[in-house]
């Protein structure tokens, strides 16, 4: 099932009348509750722990293109998919934050449902209201990308846009880690799965940079802290994330349900000894960024890896 773009302008007017001044986040998770209820209606292994690309992009090789989001089967490749985050700073001038967040959110719902596609999350800068970074997940790691920008969704967003920007966009291409299982990438699928939830989500982003020839070491330590992050109650998701370009860059993503989640994660056990064990593979200190989920909407379980 796919939305088209038409089936969807009732989704921007159901936003447009719920909008506050207050705040974009009523309007935003009003959106993507219609959109998940729409889709109810109409019945819409992990990497080389070398630290390596070549054995991941030759496994990538050995499959078709079909994907998670097929409705024809199960996937016929698993992970590692290919995540491209794309760093957006719209103008300051009124009505650029909703507007392109708007139209953000129309691209995502239809992108998510493309074959090639596993996610598609939309998140905004805590600190700065006119940045925001599309998490687009691609599980058709070689045509995917190229495929998704011959959509008309995708032509409609970017002509939508253009004047929005301050800058270039900025994008940044990273092969995934965590989580190893197909499902937990499945934002289409995931999605019928609700939740309360009267918070909005926390996403911080974790620039990590290892000394080289302790990546091998750090996916190992990394992936034992997320597979118990997970499990924990206040995590949505604890995705890790290996640059494509550089093996020593990493990015952890870290969803967080509650504002009292993330320091009740370094009071755990595991993350003590995360942090113990990593601390002579840094390069350089680690920095954080934190967004607030817009797409998919908070209460949903297009957030959940677990």
């Amino acid at each position: 099932m796919v939305v088209v773009m038409s089936s969807t302008s009732s989704l921007v007017t159901t936003m447009r009348s719920t909008r506050s001044t207050r705040s974009t986040r009523y309007s935003t998770r009003a959106y993507s509750t219609a959109f998940v209820g729409k889709m109810r209606r109409t019945g819409g292994g992990g990497m080389d722990s070398g630290g390596g690309h070549r054995a991941v992009r030759r496994a990538h090789q050995q499959h078709d293109v079909r994907c998670c989001a097929s409705e024809h089967g199960p996937a016929a490749f698993s992970p590692p998919f290919l995540a491209v985050l794309v760093d957006v700073q719209v103008n300051s001038s009124t009505g650029s934050q909703s507007s392109f967040e708007m139209a953000s959110m129309q691209n995502a719902i239809n992108s998510i449902q493309e074959n090639g596609i596993s996610r598609f999350d939309v998140v905004q800068n805590v600190d700065d209201e006119d940045n925001f970074v599309l998490v687009e997940v691609y599980c058709d790691v070689q045509n995917g990308p190229a495929s998704h920008k011959e959509t008309k969704h995708y032509e409609a967003w970017r002509d939508t846009v253009a004047d929005m920007m301050f800058r270039p966009r900025q994008a940044k291409k990273y092969l995934t880690v965590f989580p190893e299982d197909e499902s937990a990438w499945n934002a289409a699928k995931s999605i019928d799965k609700s939740h309360k939830s009267d918070e909005d989500l926390l996403c911080v982003h974790v620039y990590v940079s290892v000394k080289p020839g302790t990546e091998s070491a750090f996916v190992q330590a990394t992936l034992e802290n997320a597979r118990n992050s997970v499990n924990e109650a206040g995590i949505s998701r604890f995705d890790v994330l290996q640059s494509e370009e550089d093996a020593t860059k990493f990015l952890l993503i870290e969803v967080y349900k509650t504002s009292e989640a993330p320091a009740k994660h370094k009071e755990t056990a595991h993350y003590a000894t995360w942090r113990d064990t990593v601390a002579d593979m840094m390069a350089e200190p680690r920095s954080a960024k934190k967004y607030t989920a817009r797409f998919p909407a908070p209460g949903f379980a297009g957030w959940d890896a677990a």
